[in-house]
Formats: C-alpha cells, sequence, structure tokens
C-alpha cells in the first residue's frame, strides 16, 4: 500500500483503517505528499496538515460498495440526522434510506455502516503519521506545537464521531470496560484489537488535553474556518464530557469554548445557514464545497440540485411535527419555526382561512412522499407567499413555485391572478409543491448543486452543552441563563423560570429546535438514554404526524439494537481476526 499522505485535499491515507482489505485501502490520493517528504519543509507539513482537515468536506469513495461520501456532512446527516425522530426524509433511497430506517445499525455488512468506520480512521491515520514527522519539521517550537495542536485535535475528533456511532452509552458502557473501537496510535494496518470504553475515553482525554497546553503556548491562529483550534479542542471536550457523564469538565470546556463567539440574531438565523456567522466555530470552507450531487447542500439544503429537481419527492428534510407543535406552542414567535411549511403557515400570509386540517387532507397531501398537492390557487399562494416573506436575500427558490413581487396586492390576496399561476402549473405538469414539514433552514447556491457553507460546532450548541451540564450539577441558575442567552435571540419575551425535570425537558427541547438538522439529535437522544419515538401520517387524523406510515414511523427504546450502537462492519471483521475472537468469544 502506498506510504502517502494527501497534502492538499482530502483523503490520503485511507490504508489508516485498520484491517487490511484491499479494495477500499487502496484508494488513490488527489494530491499525495510522500510521507518521506513531509518533514522537508515547514509549508510542506502545513500542507498537509491542511489537507487533513479537508477530509471532512472533500468528496471521496470509501469503497466500491459504498456511495460516495463528504466526510463530516455525510456523518452529521446519516448518522445524527436521518435516524432521530425530529427529521423526516421522504425520497431517500437504497443505504440512505436505511439509514432512516433504523435498519443499517442492526447489521455489519457494508451498507451505510461501515462509513463512519472508514472516514475516522482515514482521518486518525493521517494523524498519526503527521505526528511521527513533526519532530523533524524545521521551524520554530510554536509553530509545531500549533500544528501538533491541531492534529491531535482532529484525531479525538475523529475518536469522538467513532464513540457516537460504535461505542456504547455511559451506562451500558460496563463500568468503562465494555469494547468498543480500535485505538490506533501509530500509522499502521497491523491488525489489532477492540479497546474498551474507559481506555478509549482516556486517550480522547490526554489528546485534548495536550492539545489545549499546546494551543495556549504556541499562542497560534488557525488560516480557515475548517481548521481547528483552542475554541475548537474545547468544545470537543465538552462533546465528549457530556458522553462520559463528566458533567464539571462539560460546563467548563462548553463555556470557555463558546467566548468570542456571540450567538447570532433572530434575522441572522434566517439568512440561510449558507455563509457563516457570529457564532459558526467550525465549518466547511464553501469554495470547495462543491462536489456535485454528492455535496451535502445538493441534498440537504432546500433549494439545492435534488430538491429542485425532485419538488415531487423531497425539499431538503421535514421537520417532525410533534417537535414543532411543542415549540410553536411554547412562543409562536420563535423565528425558528417560521422557516417550516406547517399546519399554522396555511393562514398566515392570506386571508382565505383554509382549514389547517389540510395537511391531513388526502385530497392535498399526497400519501406517497406527504407533499402539498397544486389542488387549488389559495393554497398556491398561501406557500407562494410563504416562501416569498422568507427566502434569504441573495438566493433563488427552487421549489419551483411562483413568488409574487407586488407586496400590496399579494398581502391583500389575488384569487384571478394565482388561478392563472395555478392552470399553468398544472398544466406544466406540476402535482406537488412543498411537503408536509419542509424547511428553509439551510440554502445553498443552488447554480453550484449545492454549493454552501454548513457548520460542524456552533456557540450555541457549547451554550446548550454548558446548560445541560451545568444542570446535572445541580446549577438551575446559570443552566437558566444560558437559555435565556440563547432564546432571547430567537423570540419575544423570553424568560426560563423552569426547574428540577422541566428544566431538563426545556433544555433538551430546545436543543433539538436549535440544532435541527445538524447532525446532533440522534447523538444526543443516544446518551440521554431516551427512547425515539415517530408518529405515521394517517390521513384525516390531525393528531397523527407526518412521517411516511410503515416506512419512517416506529418507537426505538434505549434497548433497540444494542443500545443504538452500530456493529463493527465485515470491512473490519472480514479481515481483522483478533476482533473476531473478542465478538464471538
Amino acid at each position: 500500500m502506498k506510504n502517502t499522505i494527501k497534502a492538499l485535499a482530502a483523503v490520503a491515507l485511507l490504508t489508516g483503517v485498520t484491517g487490511c482489505s484491499s479494495d477500499y485501502l487502496d484508494q488513490p490520493p488527489y494530491e499525495q505528499v510522500p510521507v518521506e517528504n513531509l518533514s522537508q519543509s515547514i509549508e510542506t507539513f502545513e500542507a498537509a496538515v491542511n489537507g487533513m482537515c479537508q477530509t471532512m468536506y472533500i468528496l471521496w469513495n470509501p469503497n466500491a460498495t459504498e456511495r460516495y461520501g463528504n466526510g463530516e456532512g455525510y456523518i452529521q446527516s446519516f448518522y445524527g440526522d436521518s435516524p432521530s425522530p425530529d427529521f423526516a426524509y421522504t425520497w431517500l433511497w437504497g443505504t440512505q434510506a436505511q439509514y432512516q430506517a433504523w435498519a443499517t445499525m442492526q447489521r455489519d455488512d457494508r451498507s451505510g455502516g461501515s462509513y463512519a468506520w472508514i472516514y475516522c480512521y482515514s482521518l486518525i491515520n493521517q494523524a498519526n503519521t503527521l505526528l511521527t514527522k513533526i519532530d523533524d519539521v524545521v521551524a520554530a517550537e510554536n509553530t509545531k506545537d500549533f500544528l501538533k495542536a491541531q492534529i491531535l485535535t482532529m484525531r479525538a475528533h475523529a475518536y469522538i464521531r467513532l464513540m457516537q456511532v460504535y461505542g456504547p452509552r455511559f451506562e451500558d458502557s460496563e463500568n468503562g470496560n465494555k469494547l468498543c473501537v480500535v485505538l490506533k496510535l501509530e500509522p499502521s494496518t497491523d491488525n489489532e484489537e477492540l479497546s474498551d470504553y474507559k481506555t478509549v475515553m482516556a486517550q480522547i482525554y490526554d489528546d485534548l488535553d495536550e492539545a489545549i497546553k499546546l494551543y495556549e503556548s504556541s499562542n497560534g491562529r488557525r488560516s480557515a474556518g475548517f481548521q481547528p483550534n483552542l475554541n475548537i479542542a474545547q468544545g470537543l471536550y465538552s462533546r465528549i464530557a457530556l458522553i462520559n457523564h463528566d458533567w464539571a469538565k462539560a460546563q467548563e470546556m462548553a463555556n470557555a469554548g463558546r467566548q468570542g463567539y456571540s450567538i447570532m440574531s433572530a434575522e441572522d438565523y434566517k439568512k440561510g445557514f449558507a455563509d457563516p456567522t457570529s457564532e459558526w466555530m467550525w465549518y466547511n470552507n464553501r469554495d470547495r464545497s462543491n462536489n456535485g450531487y454528492y455535496s451535502w447542500g445538493a441534498s440537504f439544503t432546500c433549494n439545492g440540485g435534488y430538491a429542485s429537481a425532485y419538488t415531487w419527492a423531497g425539499s431538503g428534510g421535514q421537520m417532525s411535527y410533534d417537535l414543532y407543535k411543542q415549540i410553536f406552542d411554547k412562543n409562536n414567535s420563535d423565528v425558528r419555526c417560521e422557516l417550516f411549511w406547517m399546519p399554522d403557515k396555511v393562514n398566515k400570509y392570506v386571508n382565505y382561512n383554509l382549514d389547517e386540517n389540510i395537511f391531513w387532507d388526502p385530497n392535498y397531501v399526497q400519501s406517497a412522499y406527504l407533499n402539498m398537492w397544486l389542488i387549488s390557487p389559495e393554497l398556491t399562494e398561501s406557500i407562494s407567499l410563504w416562501l416569498k416573506h422568507n427566502t434569504p436575500a441573495g438566493f433563488s427558490d427552487g421549489f419551483g413555485i411562483y413568488v409574487y413581487d407586488d407586496e400590496d396586492e399579494a398581502s391583500a390576496g389575488n384569487p384571478d391572478f394565482y388561478n392563472a399561476i395555478f392552470s399553468a402549473l398544472k398544466g406544466a405538469g406540476y402535482q406537488a409543491m412543498v411537503q408536509f414539514g419542509a424547511q428553509i433552514k439551510f440554502w445553498s447556491y443552488a447554480e453550484d448543486l449545492g454549493d454552501c457553507s454548513h457548520p460542524f460546532m456552533r456557540a450555541s450548541e457549547l451554550l446548550l452543552n454548558e446548560a445541560e451540564a451545568a444542570l446535572e450539577q445541580g446549577d438551575e441558575s446559570t443552566a437558566q441563563a444560558c437559555l435565556e442567552e440563547l432564546n432571547k435571540n430567537r423570540m419575544d419575551e423570553y424568560t426560563c423560570t423552569a426547574t428540577g425535570d422541566a428544566l431538563k425537558d426545556e433544555i433538551r427541547l430546545y436543543r433539538r429546535m436549535e440544532l435541527w438538522g445538524e447532525g446532533d439529535t440522534w447523538f444526543s437522544m443516544k446518551r440521554w438514554n431516551v427512547t425515539a419515538s415517530r408518529k405515521g401520517w394517517v390521513a384525516n387524523d390531525p393528531n397523527s404526524g407526518n412521517f411516511l406510515k410503515g416506512a419512517y414511523e416506529g418507537t426505538y427504546p434505549p434497548s433497540f439494537a444494542n443500545g443504538w450502537t452500530y456493529q463493527v462492519p465485515d470491512i473490519e471483521t472480514d479481515y481483522n481476526q483478533i476482533i473476531n475472537s473478542q465478538i464471538n468469544k
């Protein structure tokens, strides 16, 4: 296998996966720097570190049986969002649909469950290779220290992802003795055994402790938003500490990590989530995010390539009506609610008094994809004006719905005009417009098939981490203050007076709403050790939900699928008899 590392773009060393299968290990790197040349100059080494970081969002194909992936976006959407009870996505197919149906985590084959394994061990192997060479680089010590800190941060991040997917919950860890993933600290493809929970946790802590110390002593600065820095290391520390129920460390690191990043305003929240704001801490470089139809934005932005091409079947993802209603009923001025096509929107910008129950009327909703039939000019106008008032500046609507320009006439309603629009669209073959729960939170520069930035970490997450960790230690006033800091930027007149279990429920509820579509919900619900439930859509039953009946509805208790734990994939076990002996003993 080639002993090289990609320097200027993503995956170079897919030999970093622990086993020795032949097909997925020999992926050709886009650009290569031989390992023996890494220490030739600091510029070469910096380029290699930069390339490792870009693995998080540059297109690569792990093996012939797995679809192309885009790194972190794939992990967030297919592992963190698709199986959650808050995210509906009606036109996924094949492997992708299996994530949402909770089928992938129940088997060990190459259909989906292997992607996180390959992606994370690619990052780990690149990090290990760089760590073996950094001492040979001729450069100022503070420069080397900062680079080493970045490498350690990336290795810790990869192990955190592995623990989220393949690791047990804290409650299920058998006092830290349960086996989970392979701990590799050297760049090799030798077969190695699974390590236990406490050993992997200790290594993540060690990597982050050392990284933080090096960041602080080096006083270095990153050159791009996709690279880690001190704040990112602290934010990652808060993530793993929450998983490990290390509440004091989680609170400390969450608070430290968010310093210097202010919570974005309600106005900024509605700007499309395509470019960084004041609170984006870690994110991809939009200029390099265009991976064609495999871009994150092509599928998961409301006007991306797939959402635009298949308005009859998908629109970048839909929110669970159950989650939405809980938030809307608390405060209907919440800006986050404005970004989802839900029953309360049907009369918001028109005066037709349309019945909200049409969202469960099979004459208006097509049951195969839960999209709203183009059934009347009144409904067409209602959807059109909702989009008109909420399409961010600089973006074009990808739903194929006419957005009327005249504010005065549109707000008054113009059924004759919309009758013409309705007739023209119907004559052109349009059958449906926007799905029940469709999101317009995420937008892309659609002409580039989904070109957009996407956050890997925001200050809002760390604020919520801090609230949760504080409450677990009995510090209700800090938890309340954190919720108020967040929600005063999202709605009118929010105050938090909840205590005890009610406060815990409020923190969790607003976390699910705030971070919806950003790859957090399933991971959070796993560590909360709670049941996930989805209600299917039932015709003429407004008490039902908006998941496809039969396909994606269901109830998943904490015990489901071995405690929501993905199995070690067969790309590893087929070639690693050491692990087989551990699993099968």
